[in-house]
């Protein structure tokens, strides 16, 4: 009922309203994106774009799910509009990282936290799952963030991408396919299972 209301207010040219749906969702919005694309602006790019996309098309929306949801299924739709831009290209190759992670990631000085516990360990496998997941086409690292990454289910990722239950499944089944295939290709076996499933 509140985000029906909001959703009428903004459509009664309601400036105010429209600032609250931003105040109140734009943090998810850029979490969404954030599993995405590693750059503040250009996840801040992602984030004015969702916004537009929803100013624009409040009149279509009725309701019937959250608000929440609504613009999570927007910046899903725009974070894959993004990769297929982009084709999912890696910001760094393989040939160049080095083996110890403060050369690998820039730096000599532990991450803030680091007590010793593996926290550099967790950390490489984090950034060697996002540049595996960037060699993937587009649509095989939206089904693979959302399922994996983010634990949706097969009807939830279907809900937000509005794909069919039987086609997440297939596209879940060919990404972690070639995934297989990039892992053997590059020796980071170790720090992949989750995203392989295993």
């Amino acid at each position: 009922a509140d985000d029906r209301l909001l959703a009428s207010r903004i459509l009664a040219g309601d400036d105010d309203a429209f600032a609250e749906v931003v105040r109140a969702h734009h943090r998810h919005v850029v979490r969404i994106a954030g599993r995405f694309f590693r750059h503040t602006d250009v996840i801040e790019e992602i984030a004015q774009e969702v916004f537009v996309k929803a100013y624009s098309a409040m009149a279509r929306y009725k309701g019937e799910v959250p608000l929440a949801h609504w613009l999570a299924r927007i910046t899903i739709n725009a974070c894959y509009d993004q990769l297929r831009r982009r084709r999912a290209r890696p910001e760094v190759g393989f040939s160049q990282l080095g083996s110890d992670p403060r050369e690998r990631y820039g730096t000599g000085v532990p991450f803030e936290g680091h007590d010793g516990s593996g926290h550099w360990q967790r950390e490489e496998a984090r950034l060697d799952a996002e540049r595996l997941l960037a060699k993937l086409p587009p649509a095989d690292r939206v089904v693979l963030t959302l399922m994996v990454l983010e634990g949706l289910t097969v009807a939830e990722v279907g809900a937000l991408t509005g794909w069919s239950a039987a086609n997440v499944k297939i596209r879940a089944f060919r990404a972690r396919n070639r995934l297989r295939s990039l892992v053997a290709g590059v020796g980071f076996v170790r720090h992949t299972p989750v995203l392989l499933g295993a």
